[in-house]
């Protein structure tokens, strides 16, 4: 399992806020997923669609919560595939990723944070790259 990201307004008490417009969600994931197929259904409130792409280094499966009233929330996993290796290549690969879903909270009035950590404020392009593909390991020896 990969780290989670997440795209989701909230209220000004902190709590989960009104549902994402969603044709912005839709355009913004058919970039992202290249046109997948599952993104032409219809959706219902409740429904979940997982969406699936595979690079050369990194893996990102999208999972898109359906609200009542558009776009509840989209949550993002990242997995880097080839573990060992040098890490720019995967930063590489995910700074477009990261650009979009960036501009997806920005255009949304929506925040991007770490599943981990859903207190942590808003997530740049340069900040989750940072959490997602450290260029400063810590000496585990």
């Amino acid at each position: 399992m990969g780290d989670q990201l997440t795209v989701m307004r909230f209220d000004e008490a902190g709590k989960p806020g009104a549902d994402l417009p969603a044709d912005v969600v839709l355009r913004t994931l058919r970039e992202l997923f290249v046109d997948d197929p599952l993104l032409d259904l219809p959706m219902a409130p409740g429904n979940i669609f997982e969406l699936e792409r595979t690079g050369q280094r990194a893996s990102f499966d999208g999972y898109v919560y359906v609200g009542a009233d558009g776009i509840q929330r989209v949550v993002t996993e990242f997995t880097d595939t080839s573990w060992g290796a040098p890490v720019q290549p995967f930063r590489d690969e995910i700074t477009p990723v990261l650009d979009l879903l960036v501009a997806l909270a920005r255009e949304t009035d929506a925040r991007l944070f770490d599943v981990a950590d859903p207190d942590q404020t808003d997530l740049t392009t340069a900040r989750a790259l940072d959490l997602l593909a450290p260029t400063d390991l810590p000496d585990l020896g």
